[in-house]
This record gives structure tokens, C-alpha cells and sequence, in this order.
């Protein structure tokens, strides 16, 4: 079997289940050329060709292996032999890309933890090529919805917007004067900092076997690997009052639902750095 230290994207694991979307590598390199990023693309599609594999197949396998550690490796629950194959052809290509685009790099420069996605792209070329490249603007947003998520005192649309922007469920960052976009599945944006229902049905979904706990007096949330040891911290994942005890910020959230969301949007934290 493959093998693999993660932290799990919270929000985003059901996107690689969507077969009827064209899809798309990206390679987040700080600092990387368009040239160099291209030649990184190239050399992960060349292992996939080689592995007579699609990149969605790798990502699924490697979806699957990370969805087996979090579970704790339980022999019942194995990924295939093809998923595990696939998931090794990923993290191969992943390495491929990363070496190829910083060839001639300083060692120091060089990333060495995951550093490709696979992403939803519109389905005509006119429209992919109306859509500006998100990633940077989505990168910059994550610190700022954080924090006003920490201080906002109560349900916050814009918020629930920006959520939806950062993690890539919209093509464009909405505002409240304008129509309200829908997702690329047709639904409306979740309503993160009000309807605690929703959250914690995606924060199951996500987190399937992991511990989600939320209180409501004060307000605050805890999502954890019921596995992990006292100082693996991330997967040990809280909103206010941290595991040790100490505090994430001044006053607790302002409602469960912004709790929960809090917690999960701190779990996001690697992926934006």
C-alpha cells in the first residue's frame, strides 16, 4: 500500500466525485514561472499517461488511501488494489510535476509536501477563458474570512459568500447586491454562520469517523480524529478554546453554526500557506 501524511481538506472531498465535469491539474508553486508551472503540468500528465491512468482516477485512489487513514486502517475498509495503484501513480506524478518546475531551484526553495490539485473547469473554452485564474485571490481571502469569522457577532451572508469563494464552490466572489450565484451543482451557497444543521450534515459527510463536538454555552466546536495523539494538532482541530486550554481569540464564536464552520475553516489552514 501506498503511504501518506495528510491533513483532510474538510469542505472539499465530495468534488472529486463529479465524473461529468471536465477537470483540470493546477500546480501551486510560490514564485513558479507560467513557464515553469506548464513544464510541471506536462511532466505530471506524462505519468499518468505512462500509468494508463486519468489524473481524476489518481486523485479518487488517493481520496480513497486518505480516507482509509482517517478511519484508522481498519482491515475491512481497504482501498482496492486499483485505488491503491492509482494513489501511488498521483503522489508520482505529484513529485514529477514539483521537480520538473523547480529544476535549477535552490534545494531550500524547493516545496517538498503536496503541491497539486485537481480542479472543476468550465466546460467550453470561451468561458474557461472568461474566468480568470482564482487561486491567488482565493489564497489572499482565507486569513480575512478567519478572522471575521472570530469576531462577527451573528450571521453574515457576505461571509457565507467569501466561505463559498475560498474554497472554490464559485467561480467569482459573490456580493450581497448582486444575484445570488449557485454552485456548479445548482445549490444555493450553505448558510455557514446561521444554520448549524447544515454545517454539521458537511462536516459528517467529510469527516465520517472523526469526533465533532459543539457547544453552545459559551460557543464553540471541536473536530478530531478520536485516534490522534495529544499533540498531532492537526488533526486535532478547535474553534475557540483550544486542546491545552489556551485561546484562539478573546471572545467565543457567536453562534454554533460559526463555530463549526470556525473549526473547519482552521483545519483548511495548510492549504492556504
Amino acid at each position: 500500500m501506498a503511504s501518506l501524511t495528510f491533513v483532510p481538506f474538510l469542505f472539499t472531498l465530495t468534488a472529486l466525485g463529479h465524473r461529468r465535469r471536465t477537470m483540470e491539474l493546477r500546480l501551486n508553486i510560490e514564485n513558479a514561472t507560467p513557464e515553469e508551472l506548464a513544464r510541471g503540468i506536462a511532466a505530471a500528465e506524462a505519468v499518468f499517461a505512462r500509468a494508463g491512468i486519468t489524473a481524476l482516477q489518481g486523485a479518487e485512489g488517493l481520496f480513497a488511501l486518505e480516507g482509509w487513514d482517517i478511519k484508522g486502517f481498519p482491515e475491512d475498509d481497504k482501498p482496492t488494489e486499483d485505488e491503491d495503484r492509482a494513489a501511488t501513480v498521483w503522489l508520482e506524478a505529484d513529485e514529477a510535476a514539483t521537480t520538473a518546475c523547480c529544476a535549477g531551484w535552490p534545494e531550500e526553495k524547493v516545496p517538498h509536501h503536496q503541491m497539486m490539485e485537481l480542479l472543476n473547469v468550465p466546460r467550453t473554452k470561451l468561458q474557461a477563458e472568461a474566468l480568470p485564474d482564482t487561486w491567488p485571490a482565493r489564497k489572499q481571502l482565507y486569513p480575512d474570512v478567519v478572522k471575521r469569522l472570530e469576531v462577527t457577532a451573528g450571521p453574515d451572508r457576505q461571509i457565507d459568500f467569501d466561505i463559498a469563494f475560498v474554497l472554490g464552490w464559485v467561480p467569482e466572489r459573490p456580493t450581497l447586491d448582486r444575484v445570488e450565484p449557485l454552485s456548479e451543482e445548482g445549490d444555493r451557497i450553505p448558510f455557514f454562520t446561521s444554520d448549524l444543521a447544515q454545517v454539521e450534515e458537511m462536516a459528517r459527510k467529510a469527516l465520517k469517523d472523526w469526533t465533532i463536538e459543539v457547544d453552545r454555552d459559551p460557543c464553540d466546536a471541536h473536530v478530531f480524529d478520536p485516534a490522534a495523539s495529544d499533540d498531532d494538532d492537526e488533526l486535532r482541530i478547535a474553534a475557540w478554546r483550544d486542546f491545552d486550554g489556551s485561546l484562539h481569540m478573546e471572545k467565543p464564536p457567536a453562534n454554533p453554526a460559526i463555530a463549526l464552520t470556525l473549526a473547519m475553516m482552521r483545519g483548511q489552514s495548510m492549504h492556504f500557506e
